[in-house]
C-alpha cells in the first residue's frame, strides 16, 4: 500500500490576524483592564501613522532600515494600547519603533485602543520588502539581412558616390606614376 505524502502545512489554516468581532446585541463585554463596555455595533477601523508611509496597507522597507507606527486617534477616557504582530500581542503604547528591520519582523501590525466606553482597531498594515526590480534580459544577436536593397534617390547617391571614389582613386594613382616618372627622367637627363 502506498503512503499519501502528508504536507507540512496544517489543514485549516488560521489567518495571521482578525479583528475584534462585535455583535449587534450591545451587551457588556469586558476590556483590557478588565472593565466593562458596550461592545462596538459597527468596527470602525483607524489609520496608523507610519514612516516610510504605508501605501494600501503595505509598507515596503529594506531590511536594516527603520519602520515606525504611531496611534494618532485620541479617545476619552484614557486609552490602554497594545500592539499585535501577525496576530500574537507584541507590546503597549501609542508608537512601535523598528531600528533595525529584519526578517523575523516582516508581517502584519496593528494596534487596538481600548477605555471604559469603546475599543478601536487600527487598519492592518504590513511590513515587506520591496519587490525586486526585473533584471533586463540579454539581447540576442541579430542576424544580417542578407539581402541589402536600395531605391530611389539613396541607389543614386551611392552610385554617383562610388563613381567620384572610383575616379579619384584612379587620378590618384595616375598623378603618382607621372610624377615618378618624371622624377626618373630628370635624374636620367641630369647624369648624362
Amino acid at each position: 500500500m502506498r503512503a499519501e505524502p502528508q504536507s507540512p502545512l496544517p489543514r485549516d489554516t488560521v489567518p495571521a490576524w482578525s479583528p475584534p468581532t462585535t455583535t449587534t446585541d450591545p451587551i457588556l463585554e469586558k476590556d483590557a483592564a478588565g472593565g466593562d463596555f458596550r461592545a462596538n455595533l459597527v468596527l470602525q477601523l483607524m489609520p496608523l501613522k507610519t514612516f516610510p508611509a504605508a501605501i494600501r496597507g503595505v509598507i515596503q522597507s529594506e531590511l536594516n532600515y527603520s519602520v515606525i507606527l504611531q496611534w494618532v486617534v485620541t479617545m476619552d477616557p484614557e486609552t490602554v494600547l497594545s500592539l499585535t504582530f501577525n496576530g500574537v500581542p507584541c507590546g503597549m503604547g501609542e508608537k512601535l519603533f523598528i531600528r533595525r528591520l529584519s526578517w523575523e519582523q516582516l508581517g502584519t501590525y496593528m494596534c487596538i485602543a481600548t477605555n471604559s466606553k469603546k475599543q478601536l482597531v487600527s487598519e492592518p498594515v504590513t511590513i515587506s520588502l520591496p519587490e525586486p526590480i526585473a533584471q533586463p534580459t540579454e539581447a540576442e544577436p541579430m542576424e544580417p539581412d542578407p539581402t541589402l536593397s536600395l531605391s530611389g534617390g539613396s541607389a543614386i547617391g551611392l552610385l554617383v558616390a562610388g563613381i567620384l571614389g572610383a575616379g579619384t582613386l584612379i587620378a590618384g594613382v595616375c598623378f603618382t606614376i607621372i610624377q615618378s616618372l618624371r622624377t626618373d627622367r630628370q635624374r636620367i637627363g641630369i647624369c648624362s
